[in-house]
């Protein structure tokens, strides 16, 4: 994952802060996206884990919702996560974590909910057979680390152009994936502003 590591990395160390330095947008934009991911449930008094969290900005999101719940965000990235809990008055609640790495011990991390959000999009020079495994892998590790389930968002393949560093799912492959290894509680929701589905999956 050192490409992915370099690409967001870039951006950071250009911008240094706001919705530019992880390479979103707009922040109206990332909080398009966040609003659909918290619908998950009502997620107050819960946990959460924020994989991919960048420089926690769902975090702050949720505050300004008024969302009171345990959060942790994990990040590959250790200058994100630097600059995280520099942006997050030094929250001890932001860890550089890679969690496909089986050497490490996970298990502090498990969590009511595990979110990601936008994690999947940029697959940089991955080929689309490098990256769709790495979903599966990721997907895998979030449930597990799940005590409710997880949510997370990927662009559709329905789209008038396509760029060649981002990943465009296949909604039949993805449903068909969640309910041979994961779950067969899914819901499936639009969120057409941004190209993309959300995906929530239950225990």
């Amino acid at each position: 994952m050192e490409k992915i590591k370099n690409y967001y990395e870039f951006f950071l160390k250009k911008y240094k802060k706001g919705h530019k330095a992880v390479n979103w947008k707009s922040q109206k934009t990332q909080e398009i996206r966040f609003e659909k991911i918290i619908e998950i449930q009502n997620l107050k008094g819960l946990s959460i884990l924020d994989v991919g969290c960048g420089l926690g900005h769902l975090k702050k999101y949720m505050k300004k919702r008024k969302i009171d719940c345990s959060y942790k965000g994990i990040d590959i990235s250790e200058l994100m996560i630097r600059s995280a809990k520099k942006y997050n008055n030094n929250s001890k609640n932001f860890f550089a974590i890679n969690i496909l790495n089986k050497k490490k011990r996970l298990n502090f991390l498990k969590s009511d909910y595990v979110i990601n959000c936008g994690l999947f999009t940029v697959k940089a020079n991955y080929t689309n057979d490098q990256w769709w495994k790495f979903i599966k892998k990721t997907l895998l590790k979030m449930f597990y680390l799940s005590k409710k389930g997880i949510v997370f968002n990927l662009l559709t393949e329905n789209v008038d152009y396509k760029d060649k560093h981002l990943y465009y799912a296949s909604q039949k492959q993805i449903m068909s994936f969640i309910k041979n290894y994961l779950s067969e509680k899914i819901v499936c929701k639009r969120n057409p502003k941004v190209w993309e589905n959300v995906y929530y999956v239950y225990k």
